[in-house]
């Protein structure tokens, strides 16, 4: 399948204007007799070397190739967790990190209907890669939603003041950062606080508010331990899409953009010369934004879902880039 984009108001498909070319290079043989003479010449050079002198150069070279490593390595764990730390909405209060556990049930609007189809299949391949969430069955209530529409801002305006519930239990601070990043995207989630073992929370105790009052320091303490043994759940996400930013954007971009959005609780304030790794999240604030989801990316879905409930902002940046180093070294061994 070639990949579908948006070029002048049409989607094209690139299979059909794809054409394949050759290039041959050839190279006179006065350069292969140049060679030839340049590796006798340091064969030479070798042979003349004392053996004390092959066997030290060799060990000081592979000390100074491990130390190169080893830097290199760490400097990319460093990027590793400075994106995932630049890229990650903050819990606070100590809560953990947002994350579906329903099954997840998608919808794509706005957009013609074989197009949403595409991107639809696409997300929920990417859900089912994750291998530990579900793509709920057909005729599924819907809980995660992409729309292409004209005017995302005035449509967000709309949506707070006649679908209230959209933004059900979101606090100020939330509702703020729905308006920032890309002018071209607002994305947002509505979050179900739990036990960590899915059950609803018991109501407060009743009573309270004064110093040294009985059912105000059990309600303290209550919540002080129960800290540790609560989940967030994310009980619906929302992203909604400029329609105009679409033009030059394949379906795959799209779609890898909006799991990125659906499946965590991320921002996209990241653009190709501020991003420490190649993300998907630059599609709409850069200039050449990844293809797809990047190894970082799916090393940062994979540490969210795999990592306990109760996981922490900072657990989910360290594993993340442990996630990615590694699969850096797998790449390379291969």
């Amino acid at each position: 399948m070639g990949a579908w984009v948006l070029i002048n108001g049409t989607w094209y498909n690139s299979n059909d204007t794809m054409h394949h070319a050759l290039a041959v290079c050839a190279f006179p043989s006065y350069k292969q007799d140049m060679k030839k003479a340049l590796f006798s010449v340091a064969l030479l050079c070798f042979v003349w070397l004392p053996p004390h002198a092959h066997a030290q150069t060799s060990e000081q070279v592979s000390g100074e190739i491990t130390d190169e490593i080893t830097v290199i390595g760490q400097k990319k764990r460093e990027a590793a967790e400075k994106l995932g730390k630049t890229i990650t909405r903050p819990s606070r209060d100590g809560k953990p990190v947002g994350r579906f556990d329903a099954p997840i049930c998608v919808i794509v609007s706005g957009l013609p209907a074989d197009m949403a189809e595409i991107i639809k299949a696409r997300i929920e391949e990417n859900i089912r890669n994750l291998k530990v969430l579900d793509v709920a069955e057909a005729g599924c209530n819907p809980n995660a939603f992409v729309g292409a529409i004209d005017n995302v801002n005035d449509t967000v305006d709309q949506l707070r003041e006649r679908e209230k519930w959209l933004f059900e239990g979101l606090l100020s601070f939330q509702i703020d950062r729905i308006y920032k990043g890309s002018h071209d995207v607002r994305a947002w989630h509505v979050f179900d606080i739990r036990n960590l073992d899915g059950s609803i929370i018991p109501a407060r105790r009743e009573g309270g508010g004064h110093p040294g009052d009985h059912n105000d320091v059990v309600n303290n303490v209550e919540k002080a331990s129960r800290t540790m043994q609560l989940r967030t759940n994310l009980a619906g996400a929302v992203v909604l899409i400029e329609a105009t930013a679409l033009q030059g954007k394949t379906l795959r971009q799209l779609s890898d953009y909006a799991t990125m959005r659906l499946l965590a609780s991320t921002n996209d304030e990241v653009t190709d010369d501020s991003a420490s790794l190649p993300t998907i999240l630059t599609l709409f604030n850069g200039k050449s934004a990844p293809d797809s989801l990047t190894q970082f990316d799916r090393a940062y879905l994979s540490a969210l879902y795999e990592l306990p409930a109760n996981s922490r902002d900072g657990q989910i940046f360290t594993a993340a880039a442990s996630r990615y180093i590694n699969n850096q070294k797998a790449i390379a061994s291969e």
